[in-house]
């Protein structure tokens, strides 16, 4: 696995959606040696992370908390990776499209993005086998969210986006 601290030694990281940094910090507690790490969220969501941290073992400097916009690429500060955690679900092809390029634009040479959103089995996979990330699927289907993607559709927008 590339999410190893000797290969992210020194390295940069932006948790797009990151909401109050828990990712960050829990990145950075696993692998001390990871360089700068900065969460990127709404305005009014950094606002709330702010106003919220107060005694919390100095999670404000571990993370530094911006304010921004995935899909505008001049407030996603330059990184040699992306993260989302549970985001790019709740939006359509097209919009997701939109941030990976965004996210391209801010990343360096050979800068990555991960994407932990639940995948969904391609085609025939799944043979009539109970598979959580279809449950989950149809979770986000009814409470009027757009859903989780397969490999295959995660691959064809990558493409798309300049992957």
């Amino acid at each position: 696995s590339f999410l190893n601290e000797t290969i992210l030694d020194g390295k940069t990281i932006v948790d797009v959606g990151g909401g109050y940094g828990d990712l960050m910090y829990a990145v950075k507690r696993s692998m001390p040696t990871v360089g700068k790490f900065y969460c990127l969220d709404l305005q009014e969501v950094i606002d709330d992370a702010l106003s919220m941290m107060g005694d919390d073992g100095g999670r404000d400097q571990i993370a530094a908390l911006v304010p921004g916009n995935m899909f505008d690429q001049s407030t996603i500060p330059p990184c040699d990776l992306i993260m989302t955690k549970h985001v790019l679900c709740d939006f359509s092809d097209k919009d997701v499209v939109r941030a990976l390029q965004s996210f391209r634009t801010a990343l360096s040479k050979g800068g990555r993005v991960v994407i932990m959103d639940a995948v969904l089995p391609n085609g025939n996979e799944l043979n009539g086998k109970w598979n959580a990330a279809v449950s989950f699927d149809l979770l986000l289907m009814l409470t009027g969210r757009r859903g989780e993607r397969s490999r295959l559709e995660w691959s064809n927008l990558a493409e798309k986006s300049g992957f």
